[in-house]
């Protein structure tokens, strides 16, 4: 299993994925898993697929919702539900590393996005009040996933 994170965490709520597994290790969540922070190169995203397994991708994501809502969706609903898939500062977006490790055999047999709304985009803000709130949701559905909830 693979949570990995997607994003800036010098550009607000962008960085909402690396304090994710911040507070994973801190809390020591998630034992079993490999925990990855992409930073900004989503295209770096496809050495980290592979068969096999769970993984999850958690970025801040606009998706026309409140700032701090969470969604959880997998790769072929990327395009649908996520408006802008160049966020900040990803010259490669989600949408297309999906494309490309499909391509390449690579997709896990499970991948779920976990998309948060972002408040604020701009540098050296740190996250939101609403986004900060949400990383409790955001546990709670990497947990749902790990056990196999939907």
């Amino acid at each position: 299993m693979k949570i990995i994170a997607v994003g800036n965490s010098f550009y607000g709520d962008d960085g909402v994925g690396a304090a994710v597994l911040e507070h994973a290790r801190a809390h020591g969540l998630w034992p079993e898993a490999e925990l990855v922070d992409l930073g900004t190169d989503a295209l770096a995203l496809i050495d980290h697929l592979g068969p096999g397994g769970l993984t999850v991708v958690v970025d801040a994501a606009n998706m026309g919702l409140d700032p701090g809502a969470v969604a959880v969706f997998g790769p072929d609903e990327v395009r649908m539900r996520i408006r802008s898939d160049h966020l900040s500062l990803h010259g490669f977006g989600l949408a297309e590393a999906f494309d490309l490790a499909r391509r390449l055999d690579r997709l896990p047999d499970r991948v779920r996005v976990v998309g948060v709304e972002p408040a604020r985009v701009e540098i050296d803000t740190g996250l939101s009040e609403a986004v900060a709130a949400a990383v409790p949701g955001i546990i709670d559905a990497i947990n749902a996933e790990v056990s196999g909830e939907h």
